[in-house]
């Protein structure tokens, strides 16, 4: 009998006569890739999907079973000589033996032909690597190889020998349509069986054979037949019982890391019983190689009902060891798990400081399926997990008042003078109540939260805290966000770059959204040196492109934006705009995203379009766009994009409205009202007499330029101090945009001032129209003006103003006169029309 295993061409390893049709991996298999690798562990059904296919292809197939007598390159090479067709002289050099008369033969086939190594594991380096070279040089040949654990054939740089296609074990599995044809169930039980399998072939199989009809009621029982055959194949296995015993303990958990499963066994051998497990179809290796291990769900059901007979002392221990490194592993829902499994909330709450960003927000629903049912006097004992329940359970319109109770708890434990909390959880607490407090819309309330959880955190020593420094960074991130929203914008920033230094430390991808915030802020702000700092670590690092495309890089792209419109590149700023589309309804940043949408419409020429994105904005978000602080946010785009308009009424009246008085930025926006008006010494005095002071760079090199401009008015010679010193703000920050803010007229006058030659590199043109055209009335005519507008006849309003009848006349002619108007009902048209009318 031959040492290896040869079938001619049309003759093909038998296989079950019950076995299923699966045209999916069969059109799978029939690829023009040079080399197909299928990777599973026995009983995946890879040598009766490669019969199907080799039935059906119209390719000439060699099929060698791989023995332990031709694992080597030499033996393996004879092997194939002896399958493969005799070569033509012409085409062989004399003497020509092992792999180079395999290639000269490859080389030779005039047809396809595809060469199936089946049970290939133990094929060495050096036979797997000739193989492909030879098979890589022959255009007719193709190579299919199935191994049942990782090989040679997945070693790092074969791709670059050899075109690879990889169909990996869930492709191996039974899909729900496989199931329903080889049990003959409807689809609803081979959904049922495929959950309770894994679709795993020999199950299936197993199934199959055991005769009876499967139904959603019977599945149960089919367990039974499953656990047998599973039984079976752990004798057939023969593991040696420190082994056996290693991946009873190793089941406590979903998955295991190499240190973790050495950790639970006390094996530092385990990788080999683990790997055993693997070939036999009870578990595999990531993908990845050998990251991380988990058993198939049945084989964990089977042996976790093992491990709670044979060692029931040790579960308790073995789930705390887990969750441990469950924790290590950034896996946190998998150490809640097994936390509330042991009924050990103690542990829960390490395993929630541990992971609280990623429970939060990617595991929210799968946090409140663990916890919904544990009582509410057990999680009193625990406030940071009925905080986490509660946060989790907040969104939930059915699930809210019990999410809101669960808050208040934990509040409460937190705020309690004699609390039993330690810092680091209190400063978790607040921080979630802090961000709870700026979804509904309470900024200020929740700035001071933010600001109390800072200073706990700031007296608090590192080495309490140093376990759960992972989370921090990102931790100090939202109470920063809360400060920003609350006003102290200071603060934030201070908070932010802690937060990024903080990560940096600790060698952690945290960083990331407090560099896309101080990115946007400072563009925001008008400090560009440092924004495009910080738009440079983005752009530059090696981030996880799903990071770049969360909300997280919100203010990335509004950093990106603003510094696109001071380069003058609009097309860039409107294509990183285009970012904020999927988040306009949910982002808690939307007043900014709005904000910035309209800067790029007004520096974009379309003041119409951008005033309507904006109030589309205010409309999709319904209730909360009337909150005071929203309506305040949104005062500089309006008044802007009004004035851009020439609508200087409605830009006055949203400013009376909504500005809030003791701020700056409301200061300016008057200023520049009044230069508009003509009032130059309204706007110096207004600038000059104030108490406020300027909060960022960019209101002060707004106001710098208005206030230029108000002295260009009364005096040429007189603004040239104030030119020189807006010019050096425009470079140090590296700002050109306060000069477009101006009417075209002021704009002409003050960027000759800046730039006399014209070769500079400012803007040519403002974003505001001229208004040197519109009537300016004498403050005497603004109050005649505003008195018309009672409908009050001549003899009242002159009563009123405590002039002559005729005194009145000749003003009201004035009047006429400067608005182009033949009447009163004309008058007060052409007043509306140039917002002259008051509010």
């Amino acid at each position: 009998m031959s040492s290896f295993a040869v079938q001619p061409e049309g003759y093909l390893p038998r296989v079950s006569a019950h076995a299923v049709s699966r045209p999916r991996l069969t059109a799978a298999l029939e690829t023009a890739s040079p080399l197909t690798l299928m990777r599973s562990a026995s009983g995946s059904g890879k040598t009766t999907a490669l019969v199907e296919w080799a039935s059906a292809t119209a390719s000439h197939v060699v099929w060698i079973t791989v023995t332990p007598a031709i694992a080597t390159g030499d033996a393996l090479a004879g092997a194939l000589l002896r399958a493969l067709p005799e070569a033509d002289p012409a085409h062989t050099a004399a003497g020509e033996d092992g792999w180079a008369a395999v290639t000269a033969r490859l080389r030779a086939v005039d047809s396809p032909l595809v060469l199936v190594l089946d049970d290939a594991a133990a094929v060495d380096r050096e036979g797997v690597f000739a193989l492909c070279r030879a098979v890589a040089t022959a255009a007719m040949t193709r190579l299919i190889v199935a191994t049942n654990r990782p090989s040679p054939f997945d070693s790092e740089g074969l791709d670059l020998v050899i075109d690879t296609t990889l169909i990996s074990p869930n492709e191996l599995m039974f899909d729900t349509d496989e199931i329903r044809r080889a049990l003959d169930v409807d689809e609803h039980t081979a959904a049922a069986t495929r959950e309770a399998t894994g679709g795993f072939p020999a199950l299936i199989r197993a199934l199959a054979l055991r005769g009876a009809a499967v139904d959603a009621s019977s599945l149960r029982a089919a367990t039974s037949v499953i656990e047998d055959y599973l039984q079976d194949r752990l004798d057939e296995c023969a593991f040696d019982p420190q082994a056996l015993q290693g991946l009873l303990r190793i089941s406590v958990t979903d998955s295991v890391d190499l240190p973790l499963a050495v950790a639970l066994t006390g094996d530092s051998a385990i990788a080999k019983a683990l790997d055993q497990a693997e070939m036999f179809g009870f578990g595999r290796w990531s993908v990845d190689g050998r990251s991380s291990f988990a058993l198939t769900p049945l084989t964990r059901g089977m042996l976790r009902r093992e491990l709670r007979r044979s060692f029931p002392d040790e579960v308790a221990q073995l789930r705390r060891v887990a969750a441990e490194g469950a924790v290590r592993r950034d896996m946190p829902l998998e150490g809640l798990r097994l936390a509330v499994e042991d009924d050990d909330l103690r542990l829960a709450t390490h395993v929630t400081m541990s992971g609280w960003n990623r429970l939060l927000h990617r595991d929210r629903h799968a946090v409140v399926d663990l916890l919904g049912d544990v009582p509410v006097s057990r999680l009193k004992e625990e406030p940071l997990v009925a905080m986490l329940l509660g946060m989790c359970l907040k969104p939930n319109r059915l699930r809210r008042q019990r999410g809101l109770q669960l808050l208040r708890i934990a509040v409460a434990a937190a705020d309690a003078r004699r609390t039993t909390l330690s810092a680091t959880e209190r400063i978790f607490i607040w921080a979630a109540e802090s961000a709870s407090l700026r979804a509904i819309g309470r900024p200020e309330r929740a700035a001071q939260v933010a600001a109390r959880a800072l200073a706990l955190f700031t007296e608090t020593p590192e080495s309490q805290w140093q376990q759960y420094a992972c989370d921090m960074p990102l931790l100090c991130t939202h109470l920063g966000i809360s400060l920003y929203d609350g006003g102290r914008r200071d603060d934030a920033v201070h908070i932010w770059e802690q937060a990024t230094a903080l990560a940096a430390a600790h060698g952690n991808k945290n960083a990331f959204h407090g560099i896309c915030l101080l990115a946007g802020v400072h563009a925001l702000n008008g400090d560009l040196p440092e924004a495009r700092h910080y738009v440079a670590l983005i752009r530059d690092g090696d981030w996880d492109p799903a990071l770049l495309d969360s909300y997280r890089s919100t203010f990335y792209h509004v950093a990106e934006a603003m510094l696109a419109v001071e380069d003058g590149d609009v097309t860039a700023a409107k294509r990183h705009i285009r970012f904020f589309e999927p988040y306009r309804a949910t982002s808690e940043h939307w007043t900014t995203m709005a904000a910035v949408e309209a800067w790029v419409a007004l520096h974009d020429g379309e003041p119409a379009a951008g005033l309507e994105r904006l109030e589309s904005f205010v409309r999709l978000r319904g209730k909360e766009a009337g909150a005071a602080h929203v309506r305040q946010a949104l005062v500089q785009p309006r008044v802007l994009l009004h004035l851009a308009l020439g609508d200087v009424s409605s830009a006055r009246s949203v400013l009376q409205r909504d500005a809030v008085a003791d701020r700056f930025g409301t200061v300016l926006k008057r200023a520049r009202l009044a230069l508009i008006d003509g009032k130059a010494a309204d706007v110096v005095r207004l600038l000059g007499q104030t108490r406020l002071r300027p909060s960022t760079a960019r209101e002060r090199a707004e106001a710098a330029a208005v206030h230029s401009a108000a002295l260009h008015r009364v005096s040429p010679a007189a603004a040239q101090p104030s030119s020189e010193a807006l010019s050096v703000q425009l470079i140090d920050r590296g700002l050109t945009t306060p000069l477009v803010l101006l009417s075209a007229e002021d704009f002409g006058a003050v960027r000759a001032d800046l730039d006399p030659t014209g070769r500079g590199t400012f803007p040519l043109r403002s974003a505001l129209p001229s208004f040197a055209t519109r009537p300016r009335l004498s403050s005497r005519e603004q109050i005649v003006l505003r008195a018309l507008t009672s409908g009050a006849s001549v003899p009242v309003i002159a009563d009123e103003l405590n002039v002559s009848q005729n005194t009145l006349k000749t003003q009201l002619r004035s009047i006429y006169r400067k608005l182009g108007a033949h009447n009163r009902t004309e008058a007060m048209e052409q007043a509306a029309r140039h917002g002259l009318l008051p509010d």
